[in-house]
């Protein structure tokens, strides 16, 4: 739990670096506030959420409810911690390219979208 806490400040301390506007560059317009907000938050509900998870895989009896993550997760916390990881990175892709095509509402949906759902299982996995 520990290293996930210093994970979740190094990602936050490195995210100002990558929003620096830079007037050449066409992905600036990007990087607002509001989408670093939504960026770091959806980081933040993944690592908790891999965090309490793995935590409960230790148990006896666990099930994975989530279809999707199941073989993750019962392939070990390495395999879950990179799965995880690519996940946010697609979305986070996928959030640029929408916006960088004008679809700025669309593009913060799909972080609102990701943050709901590890919220979800952040909420399953503390009952």
């Amino acid at each position: 739990m520990n290293l996930v806490r210093k994970s979740i400040i190094l990602l936050l301390l490195c995210l100002p670096a990558f929003a620096e506007d830079k007037p050449e560059a066409p992905s600036s317009s990007y990087w607002t506030k509001s989408n670093i907000a939504l960026i770091a938050a959806d980081a933040t509900a993944k690592s908790i959420d891999m965090a309490f998870t793995m935590q409960n895989s230790a148990k006896p009896g666990f099930r994975e409810n989530d279809p999707l993550a199941r073989p993750f997760v019962h392939s070990g916390p390495v395999v879950a911690s990179v799965a995880q990881g690519a996940l946010f990175a697609a979305e986070t892709f996928a959030s640029y390219e929408l916006h960088k095509h004008g679809h700025t509402k669309l593009a913060k949906a799909v972080l609102v979208l990701a943050i709901g759902g590890n919220t979800v299982g952040i909420a399953t996995s503390t009952r």
